[in-house]
């Protein structure tokens, strides 16, 4: 079957941190004169779709806010369901504009909340979060990654203070972000096309592929941001498709629709 819709990460496939990966723009222009429809799919929780925006701007790709498909906003859906939706965030203040209408609390709170803060993580505010929980608070992880790759080198990610939380309270969160297969399936359904009908692109063999696999999505993995060798020989799943950088995916349709 043709690949009809997209899914694409963004850190490590259209950037590293601050800087634009080669190539990225002129694809995405190239997407959009072609009218292929695509999500830009992101466990990054430390930016608003707002700010994501502003961001991909800078680097010459423009979208609105309804193209990027982020774990904070997915997490702000899901709070709302829920009647009681008292929400302790341990996220930064941008993040926190997915969640303009949610009650924002320290105490006795219904949800914990966590992405990453960064350097903002210290044990105060990590204890106030444990307190919440012991009270019978429930614990959403945005994201379970365990580092990314930023302008200074590897840093560790939000997943490790999850797991810290989770063996304290003894508990389980509930994910949110990729590779959840929730996320995936709201962020297919709003691209108005069936599953097997579009390919998702990453570089992260456990978030992006395994993830996607398992939702029956084709895979294309790039070989920039986090990709390491040894994850994808160590990895059960394999994705579909391996090219070098997001600039050899126009080929790469082609080849796959002609």
């Amino acid at each position: 079957m043709k690949i009809s819709g997209l899914l694409i990460d963004l850190d490590g496939v259209i950037y590293n941190d601050s800087q634009p990966i080669q190539g990225a723009a002129e694809t995405i222009a190239w997407l959009q004169r072609r009218q292929i429809p695509f999500r830009f799919i992101t466990n990054t929780t430390m930016k608003s779709r707002n700010t994501l925006c502003k961001k991909l701007s800078a680097m010459g790709i423009r979208v609105e806010p309804e193209a990027i498909f982020s774990a904070a906003f997915a997490a702000g859906q899901y709070v709302r369901q829920f009647e009681k939706n008292r929400s302790f965030l341990l996220l930064t203040q941008d993040a926190k504009q997915e969640f303009y209408d949610v009650e924002q609390t320290g105490e006795n709170a219904d949800f914990v909340v966590i992405g990453d803060l960064g350097d903002l993580f210290d044990i105060k505010i990590l204890n106030k979060a444990f307190n919440c929980l012991m009270q019978g608070a429930k614990l959403i992880a945005l994201q379970k990654n365990r580092f990314w790759l930023s302008d200074g080198g590897y840093r560790i990610d939000a997943g490790a203070f999850v797991a810290l939380l989770e063996y304290a309270a003894n508990t389980e969160s509930v994910l949110i972000g990729k590779p959840a297969e929730k996320f995936f399936e709201l962020a297919v359904s709003s691209l108005n096309i069936p599953a097997d009908a579009v390919m998702m692109i990453g570089d992260d063999v456990e978030s992006d592929i395994q993830g996607a696999d398992r939702m029956g999505i084709r895979t294309c993995l790039v070989k920039t941001g986090k990709f390491r060798e040894q994850d994808l020989q160590n990895s059960p799943v394999k994705p579909s498709f391996i090219i070098p950088d997001i600039s050899h995916l126009p080929e790469l349709l082609q080849k796959i629709n002609s």
